[in-house]
This record gives structure tokens, C-alpha cells and sequence, in this order.
């Protein structure tokens, strides 16, 4: 009996899915599909970087996607010495096109290459990251953020409650035949 109680436990307990880390080391398998002007540099390790203050640059991912977070630093690369910092808006737009995520992301205080700004999304159904044009309005800045350590995919993966309600009731069926058998 203990042994049924401890599969039913089981059956009720939440399994995460494996996350999976882009590090954009490896300039032949990024594992998405830059738009935009979003450009790989290998300058200070791999990452992206946004290449044009003046246009919309964009991280697409193969199908909508769980996107936990990412890393972001002021500089396009290791020691770059340019720019006026600033903010930049990123949405996470869904495969219609939709914004289904958005913040604005102050980089002024991440500068140094060691220290790099987390960005946290925790959102489904994410098909594009676009960050916004630092260089046009509202925020008029001129300056090339990088992107890495890009997280997804890591989010709990519950039963269904159909389908828990039926294990359930389908393990307390179990519990009487085998009560049942023990009388006999």
C-alpha cells in the first residue's frame, strides 16, 4: 500500500523541463535566427550585439518558446569605449505579431564587461525578442547593447488535471482491489 501512495505522490508532483542555455559561442550553431541588424561577435566571448542605434534588431526563435532570461551589458564588446548609454525597450512578440512581454532595460550602470544586467522575461509564446532602436525616440541614445546567456524553456511541466484526476481516482480503484484481495 505504501508503495501505491508513494506512485500516486509521485503522479502529483510538478517535473521542470531541462533549460536550455544559448551562450552564442559557437557562431555556426546559435540556435536562432538574428533579424534586424543583430550581429555575433566573438570579441570578449561570443554574444550578440545590436549593431544599429537606428533600427530594430531581433533574436527568432524556430517556434513560439518559454524564455526565462538573458543578459544584457551596455558595450557591443570587450573594452569598446563609446557610445552615450541609455535605455532600450525589448518586447517579446508572439508568432501574430503580438506583444506578449515587454520592459525597458536601463544599461547606464552596465559598462564593464564583467558586469552584466539580467534580464528576467518568464514568459511562453514567444516567438521574437525585438529590441527596440536605442537611437530614436523616445530614449535617443547611441549606443550597441550585447545579448547573451540567453535562457529557455525552463518552466514546470504539471499534469493536466483530466489526466491527475483519473490517476487519482484509477490509484484509489487499485487501493480497494488490493484491500479487497487481503479480506479474502
Amino acid at each position: 500500500m505504501k508503495k501505491i501512495l508513494g506512485l500516486l505522490a509521485l503522479l502529483f508532483v510538478a517535473n521542470p523541463a531541462n533549460a536550455i542555455l544559448l551562450d552564442f559561442e559557437d557562431s555556426a550553431d546559435l540556435g536562432v535566427t538574428l533579424g534586424g541588424d543583430m550581429t555575433w561577435n566573438s570579441v570578449g566571448g561570443g554574444h550578440l550585439y545590436n549593431e544599429s542605434f537606428n533600427n530594430d534588431d531581433y533574436i527568432i526563435f524556430s517556434t513560439e518558446t518559454y524564455v526565462n532570461s538573458f543578459e544584457m551589458n551596455a558595450m557591443p564588446w570587450e573594452n569598446y569605449g563609446g557610445g552615450t548609454i541609455g535605455l532600450i525597450d525589448i518586447a517579446g512578440l508572439n508568432n501574430a505579431n503580438q506583444t506578449v512581454w515587454s520592459a525597458t532595460v536601463d544599461l547606464r550602470n552596465y559598462t564593464d564587461w564583467n558586469n552584466w544586467y539580467t534580464v528576467t522575461v518568464e514568459s511562453a509564446n514567444i516567438m521574437t525578442l525585438a529590441f527596440m532602436a536605442p537611437g530614436l525616440a523616445p530614449h535617443n541614445n547611441g549606443f550597441w547593447p550585447s545579448v547573451d546567456n540567453l535562457v529557455i524553456n525552463e518552466q514546470s511541466q504539471e499534469i493536466p488535471v483530466p489526466s491527475t484526476i483519473a490517476l487519482f481516482f484509477l490509484g484509489l480503484a487499485g487501493l480497494g482491489f488490493a484491500r479487497k484481495k487481503k479480506v479474502v
